[in-house]
């Protein structure tokens, strides 16, 4: 399916549309149409839910009429050594499946009541 960017990707600021492909239950890709680069993702669900709610601007520029409407992922990265693959759980992707409009959302930590976890994060 290919998706308009409502919201723009980190490192992805001009890209315009993607295309989303399903792996598995827990994978996904999304393929940058201009560039052909391609982002890995998990699957919200396949991780501990953690509750969040999407600010009404972001809401707006996605169309977001129902939670119902919307999937969400996580970023991930793999590395040559397994250790060293990581997930980003602070900057979702939001896909809307209904009107196929995507975006990706910087969470605020306190928001997610792990407000301690900045602290031992490290500083760039």
């Amino acid at each position: 399916m290919k998706f308009d960017v409502a919201v723009p990707i980190d490192g992805f600021k001009d890209e315009k549309e993607f295309i989303f492909t399903k792996v598995d239950d827990f994978f996904s890709t999304i393929t940058a149409v201009e560039s052909q680069k391609e982002i890995r993702l998990m699957n919200f669900g396949a991780l501990k839910k953690v509750a969040f709610t999407l600010p009404e601007e972001f809401m707006k520029k996605l169309e977001i009429a129902s939670f119902d409407d919307i999937s969400i992922y996580y970023v991930f990265v793999l590395q040559g050594v397994n250790t060293e693959n990581s997930l980003n759980t602070f900057s979702p992707i939001i896909l809307n499946n209904k009107n196929l409009k995507m975006g990706q959302i910087h969470l605020d930590s306190s928001m997610l009541g792990l407000e301690l976890f900045d602290q031992i994060l490290p500083k760039f």
